[in-house]
């Protein structure tokens, strides 16, 4: 029986590095790396008699023209706008963009590493709020191809954000000037930092303005409509004096929170005041209609694409590129309170 030949992932896992790695040994690229590292992989090569084709080794140096998206959720409203701007840009220059779903799982965003890997992409843009892993930190930094997030993170790679603490406390302030007092938070995932930082400008609002903060009137979830539902059901079935107004992380919660308050037969704005976050296009359609924090989720994305550009042409690119957000006022946050109760 003919003997397979090694490839380059056999060197990788011999030598205990990453293909990235083992290919920058064979192209003699001159990125940084330790003596033994180096070494390891030549003596895995001798080893394992290993032989690049030809082919193989003008693809590694050369540009595929292909970006990698990686987004938590493609069922979210929020990632096809922002994924329509990076793939705009793409397209525009010439650039076609590989579309992968991760479900927030760090087993999957591995696996689609790799993947990115072995099509040699040029670059990566990486979306959604950052996540804790517990000790399994995320990949990115293994990769060796520019990367650009969408996000607060703690990755070294420049970053297209907004202000999550400042637009959840302008939220949080506009249920405030209506008259609320009692005003409930549905948030997402903790281990996400858009949720965290969300919460954090909720309780900042509460705190500025000299009202209690309650732990009762706070929930988690997963930033999916039934979680919004779930958490409005126990906010109003199970807290008392119940919130006269509830601010959602995101617009799907709201969304979800609106149908439970329907169901239970709270009016909406009347009895209670709903405000979201991401200003999906549902929300304009919804009746009552809602209000929302507008995020500028297209620009998001072709502002990641323009950077991952530049950094692909030899630019220097910001470490932080800010983009501005808006509270849009619509049928769902209602009337004064005082106003509501003289009915």
């Amino acid at each position: 029986m003919e003997k397979r030949a090694a490839t380059i992932q056999d060197v990788a896992a011999r030598a205990g590095v990453s293909i990235t790695t083992v290919s920058r040994v064979i192209n003699d690229t001159g990125y940084p790396m330790r003596p033994e590292t180096r070494r390891r992989v030549l003596e895995a090569i001798e080893a394992l008699d290993f032989r690049p084709s030809p082919l193989a080794r003008g693809l590694l140096g050369k540009s595929t023209r292909t970006i990698g998206l990686i987004i938590p959720d493609i069922s979210n409203p929020y990632y096809p706008l922002l994924s329509r701007g990076v793939e705009d840009v793409a397209s525009e220059h010439g650039y076609t963009v590989i579309f992968c779903n991760t479900d927030r799982k760090v087993a999957k965003l591995r696996n689609y590493l790799e993947v990115l890997r072995e099509k040699q992409a040029d670059g990566i843009i990486f979306a959604g709020g950052g996540m804790d892993t517990e000790g399994d930190p995320l990949p990115l930094t293994e990769i060796g191809s520019p990367v650009v997030l969408v996000g607060r993170h703690r990755l070294p790679f420049p970053s297209v954000q907004v202000d999550n603490v400042g637009a959840a406390l302008v939220a949080t302030e506009h249920l405030i000037q209506l008259g609320h007092r009692r005003i409930a938070f549905i948030g997402g995932p903790t281990a996400l930092s858009s949720a965290r930082d969300r919460l954090k400008g909720y309780r900042r609002a509460m705190e500025q303005a000299g009202l209690p903060i309650d732990d009762g009137m706070v929930r988690e979830g997963d930033f999916g409509h039934d979680s919004g539902y779930r958490a409005c059901v126990s906010l109003l079935e199970d807290v008392s004096p119940r919130p006269t107004a509830i601010f959602a992380a995101n617009d799907q919660m709201a969304l979800g929170a609106m149908a439970a308050a329907l169901d239970l037969g709270v009016r909406v704005p009347d009895e209670l005041a709903v405000v979201g976050f991401d200003d999906i296009p549902a929300g304009r359609f919804v009746r009552p209609s809602l209000t929302t924090i507008s995020l500028p989720t297209y620009e998001m994305g072709t502002t990641a694409a323009r950077l991952l550009l530049k950094m692909l042409a030899g630019e220097e690119v910001e470490e932080i590129t800010g983009l501005p957000t808006t509270l849009v006022v619509r049928q769902s946050s209602g009337m004064p309170v005082a106003a509501t109760l003289e009915l």
